[in-house]
């Protein structure tokens, strides 16, 4: 198979892997470290993390919890919580830019966003920022560094189609591959890969396996007014209403199922997605993420001796009232 199209710039490391089938209705459209550790507790190599972020009402995290306002079940069993603490460590968090044809208009934005974001974080933190649309670059390698950031996203450019499950494959197998401790991707994009040869179920199970933490900030619901207003959206909209004889719109199922499908991918690493309403909320969105990983509990417990799945499920409770929790559904049993 012919490989995907690389943009080589000296001094940077660079990524690529695979194709993924995009909706046939839209696929017409233009494209437009091993780091030191503040908690004092150890954790052993066999115990399980679990972060988890509790938020209240006005989505501001909720910090004065303890191990008894949790319960923890592993495959439907309770586990018991081995260690609890309010996760300080420091995080290496690659920062993944969609660069894609749609985004044309929005560049400038969006370096202003990703540089306030980058500036939440201190000086035990670690940052490298990879762009992607068809080809994946890595523009900024690890670095707390104020200037080397900002000049990473000043080359920030447009690109034309996305490879969006590929450039989350090469953000794990490459940057974060190379680091150990807290690990962390904040994704941005639309959400609508037309260009991956990475599935969405690798993707998944590559984040579990890797225990790797996504974030995700999407722009679908910025761009879904224009998606709409298509002419070529438009007419098979009304075909497809026409001969499945069902008035619902196209679009919104689409769009739906899409955000539930971002959700998914972002939920069961620990994470969760995002979705601004406007383009100047992109700033606020990126703050609230950063916010998040810096006040995370992170629970540990032991997996049984044995266990026919490869993958086994895990549900945590919290006792006390609150608005939402987020935490890794899913873990790979340590073979």
């Amino acid at each position: 198979m012919r490989p995907m199209p690389i943009k080589y710039r000296p001094g940077y490391h660079l990524f690529r892997p695979g194709l993924f089938i995009f909706l046939f209705c839209l696929a017409q459209l233009p494209a437009e470290a091993q780091s030191q550790s503040r908690p004092s507790f150890k954790v052993q190599a066999d115990f399980i993390r679990v972060p988890v972020t509790v938020l209240d009402r006005n989505g501001q995290a909720i910090l004065d919890l303890d191990r008894d306002d949790f319960e923890l079940f592993d495959e439907g069993e309770q586990a018991s919580i081995s260690n609890f603490v309010i996760d300080e460590s420091s995080v290496y968090v690659s920062l993944l830019l969609d660069s894609s044809g749609s985004v044309k208009d929005e560049i400038r934005e969006i370096r202003d966003a990703a540089y306030g974001f980058v500036q939440t974080f201190d000086g035990d933190d670690r940052i490298s920022i990879i762009s992607f649309s068809d080809e994946i670059e890595v523009l900024q390698d690890w670095t707390d560094s104020d200037r080397q950031l900002r000049k990473a996203l000043g080359r920030l450019e447009r690109g034309y189609r996305t490879a969006l499950y590929d450039a989350i494959k090469g953000a794990v197998e490459g940057p974060l591959d190379q680091v150990s401790g807290r690990r962390v991707i904040i994704l941005f994009t639309d959400g609508l890969d037309n260009e991956s040869r990475t599935t969405y179920d690798e993707v998944v199970n590559l984040l579990i396996e890797k225990d790797v933490i996504l974030y995700l900030v999407s722009r679908s619901r910025l761009i879904q007014p224009d998606v709409r207003e298509s002419h070529r959206v438009d007419f098979l909209n009304r075909v497809l209403k026409n001969v499945l004889n069902d008035e619902e719109d196209f679009v919104d199922v689409y769009f739906r199922e899409k955000e539930a499908a971002m959700n998914h991918l972002a939920e069961t690493s620990g994470g969760r997605a995002l979705y601004p309403e406007a383009l100047s909320d992109l700033g606020s969105a990126y703050v609230q993420v950063a916010r998040e990983i810096k006040s995370q509990y992170l629970l540990t417990f032991l997996p049984p001796d044995t266990s026919s799945r490869r993958f086994r499920e895990i549900r945590v409770r919290c006792l006390q009232p609150h608005d939402r929790i987020y935490y890794r559904t899913t873990y790979r049993y340590p073979e």
